[in-house]
């Protein structure tokens, strides 16, 4: 037989794992961008005027205060440089 305490930490364990399996697109999509910027030589994230990102179709503008993802159609808050729903880059 199992001991509670050894239960617990079993259930404890294989739901962590889990949560990093789903966290792990994620996690190396900003992996991605961390590089892409730095080797780009700057932490900071490009900036776009509102032509440039209509003429690119990198994401479409909503209004003053937000922006569509490409991915997914979610708006999202104009300082947000990840889709809130989708987790991807704008």
């Amino acid at each position: 037989m199992v001991a509670p305490g050894q239960a617990y930490l079993l259930v404890v364990t294989v739901m962590a794992l889990v949560a990093l399996v789903a966290a792990a697109p994620v996690l190396l999509g900003i992996a991605r961008d961390v590089r892409e910027r730095l080797r780009r030589g700057g932490p900071d994230p490009p900036t776009e005027s509102v032509e440039e990102t209509e003429s690119t179709g990198s994401a479409e503008r909503t209004d003053s205060a937000g922006r569509r993802c490409r991915h997914c159609g979610a708006e999202n808050d104009a300082g947000f440089a990840y889709c809130r729903a989708c987790a991807r880059p704008l």
